[in-house]
């Protein structure tokens, strides 16, 4: 989709939100919630009402969800009732944001989540952590709404009562799937709305929420038919109960998709629905995104009635975006970032306070345990001087079988080698060959004066002296990365070219596993980042990585049908990510779990000293600072997984 659409559907937490407390709510909903807090038993009853009534008119009427939320928070302040006071607040700060007073509502959310974490309020907490994301998702800032609504689904997993944690969590999955289509994660987006249309199918109350979301990631998938289906469903429900602000965000999902579509009658159509919509609660964010797809499509149609909706959008603009609105913003974030700084902190000194304990109780049990070890010591020197010849021994017999299997691997590359170097030099005799009898030529039309003859046959003499040249140079630098990966690595790390390193290893041991066995045969394919920078590593140690992997990825596949090898990099924001994957028969978790420790393998006794995972797996952590990981199905496959930091 087009940016200017992506703009446009800003809007999807605030009616989410509502959706949260059943959109519109049924018929007489309101006036049911108004008996119960005239009728409550007792003071709590009464503020849950009130809060509740607040939340509900939050989408209704600010002025009254304001009256609510501060009678509901004036009464559990008397009776001190910190669960209702948090509700409370999270009620208010609801009607600021669907009003679009942003720094209000963030203000009122962060004070309502730190009384939640004070009194270990589970649900209240969740709820609090959606709302602040919803903020963000206003503001724009998909990243870091997604890690507030991922906090939130942490915390509802937890809850026991799964009724109470139901509400929240539709709530929490509704914005995340948005959040996560807005950010381009679609198949993150996929999983997420997926699961809540079905979760939610036989709700009457949120499945018609739930289609407009669903819709517009069927859009985005490039399904538009299905995604309008989805919208007109879920509109006929909200005219139906004549909700103005779902029925708002509809009709703006209507607008933008006819937009996309290039059908400005139907868009304009459904702008202006929705606008009138949103003007009638006065809901400043969906005025403002509405409005500006309307002055854009009367923009060559109408230039009046273009600058009468650009007048009403850029008021809304200044009213949600006014240079004070953004500084209050950044000193409440500031503010909270602050004091998650000092609870961290806090839990710090906490944590170490406890370990001086626990160092201090620790040392006086060592000190006890150290006078009757005293005793046996002298004993068990005499058994400690054997130990340590043994292990002597031990060790120059790992050195012994490091070396060897560093032979194999040198012996396996060179294989590759032979085979690689030999196409180059193919090239070189060919054009040699051929160069010779153009020089013949040439000199026999020299000798009847035939000067141009004898240029054209130079010109063709000089292409072909060229490709000499650029043949020879490639069986040059093959034979310098032999001598490369035959001599001990100096341990000294400089940039290099991942992608050209894989590929090259790639290409040698396939050669080298097929000089071994002529019978051996795979597909091999390379899936690799262009963007990739150079990684600073010892090449030749990485290398050796790289060839483990793949070899070993070709002896996995080598009694499959339609055998494969793939080798893969990808550049994320601190990390060079390789993966080496083959369609062998996988492995089971009792093997997987074994994989790196050294002598440790599944090859037949002979074939394997089981130290070529061992030496990778020391070689990218401890070398390199990164990890590798392994993943594997029994039946499937494997994959091998190298992160590198280039931080």
């Amino acid at each position: 989709m087009k940016r200017a659409f992506l703009l446009t559907i800003i809007l999807a937490n605030l009616y989410g939100n509502g959706f949260a407390q059943i959109v519109d709510g049924p018929p007489g909903y309101v006036d049911s919630l108004k008996y119960q807090s005239a009728m409550a038993k007792d003071d709590t009853s009464r503020v849950l009402a009130l809060a509740h009534l607040s939340w509900t008119y939050a989408f209704i009427d600010f002025d009254s969800s304001a009256i609510y939320s501060q009678q509901a928070l004036k009464l559990a302040q008397h009776v001190k009732f910190h669960k209702g006071e948090v509700r409370s607040l999270y009620g208010l700060g609801n009607a600021f944001q669907t009003k679009g007073e942003m720094p209000k509502a963030l203000d009122l959310f962060f004070k309502a989540l730190q009384m939640a974490e004070r009194n270990h309020y589970q649900l209240e907490k969740a709820m609090c952590l959606t709302h602040i994301g919803t903020v963000f998702l206003d503001l724009n800032d998909n990243p870091k709404a997604i890690s507030y609504f991922n906090k939130a689904n942490k915390i509802t997993a937890t809850i026991k009562n799964e009724k109470e944690a139901e509400n929240v969590k539709n709530l929490t999955d509704i914005n995340l799937g948005q959040a996560l289509a807005q950010n381009k994660q679609l198949d993150s987006a996929s999983i997420c709305l997926e699961n809540l249309y079905k979760r939610t199918l036989h709700n009457k109350y949120w499945h018609p929420a739930v289609l407009i979301f669903f819709g517009d990631l069927q859009f985005r998938l490039g399904k538009k038919q299905v995604a309008l289906d989805y919208l007109h469903e879920s509109l006929e429900i909200f005219q139906s109960r004549k909700g103005h602000l779902s029925t708002a965000g509809a009709c703006l999902y209507l607008a933008g998709f006819f937009k996309e579509m290039n059908q400005p009658d139907s868009c304009i159509y459904y702008a202006r629905k929705g606008l009138a919509e949103a003007q009638i609660i006065k809901l400043t964010t969906l005025t403002l995104l509405i409005s500006k797809l309307l002055a854009e499509q009367y923009e060559k149609r109408d230039i009046n009635q273009a600058h009468h909706y650009l007048k009403i959008a850029m008021a809304a603009n200044d009213e949600l975006y006014g240079a004070k609105n953004v500084q209050d913003l950044q000193k409440i974030v500031f503010d909270e970032q602050e004091r998650e700084q000092q609870v961290e902190f806090n839990r710090i000194a906490y944590e170490n306070r406890m370990k001086q304990y626990a160092f201090a109780a620790g040392l006086s049990i060592v000190l006890l345990i150290a006078f009757f070890l005293y005793r046996n010591n002298r004993q068990k020197q005499k058994a400690n001087a054997v130990l340590e010849n043994t292990l002597s021994k031990l060790k120059q017999t790992q050195t012994q079988l490091i070396q060897s299997e560093k032979l194999a691997s040198l012996g396996e590359l060179t294989a590759g080698i032979a085979h690689e170097i030999q196409n180059p030099l193919n090239f070189v005799n060919n054009f040699s060959e051929v160069s010779s009898e153009l020089v013949s030529e040439m000199k026999e039309e020299l000798a009847v004066g035939n000067q141009q003859s004898a240029n054209e046959i130079a010109d063709d003499l000089q292409q072909n002296l060229e490709k000499i040249t650029l043949h020879g140079k490639r069986a040059s630098s093959i034979v310098k990365g032999m001598l490369e990966h035959s001599k001990a690595s100096s341990g000294e790390k400089e940039p290099t070219d991942i992608n050209a390193l894989a590929d090259e290893y790639l290409r040698l041991s396939y050669h080298g596993l097929r000089a071994k066995d002529k019978d051996f045969n795979s597909d091999f394919k390379t899936d690799f980042d262009p963007y990739l920078p150079k990684a600073k590593i010892i090449p030749q140690d990485m290398g050796r990585v790289l060839l483990n992997l793949i070899n070993n990825a070709f002896y996995a596949v080598k009694e499959v049908d339609n055998p494969l090898v793939s080798v893969s990099t990808k550049l994320t924001d601190k990390q060079i990510i390789i993966k080496v994957k083959d369609n062998g028969s996988g492995m089971s978790q009792e093997v997987k779990a074994k994989i790196f420790q050294p002598f440790f393998t599944t090859k037949p006794t002979g074939q394997g000293t089981g130290l070529g995972l061992s030496l990778a797996y020391d070689i990218v952590t401890k070398g390199h600072g990164g990890t590798i990981e392994c993943e594997s199905v029994e039946g499937e496959g494997t994959t091998f997984i190298v992160k590198l930091s280039i931080v």
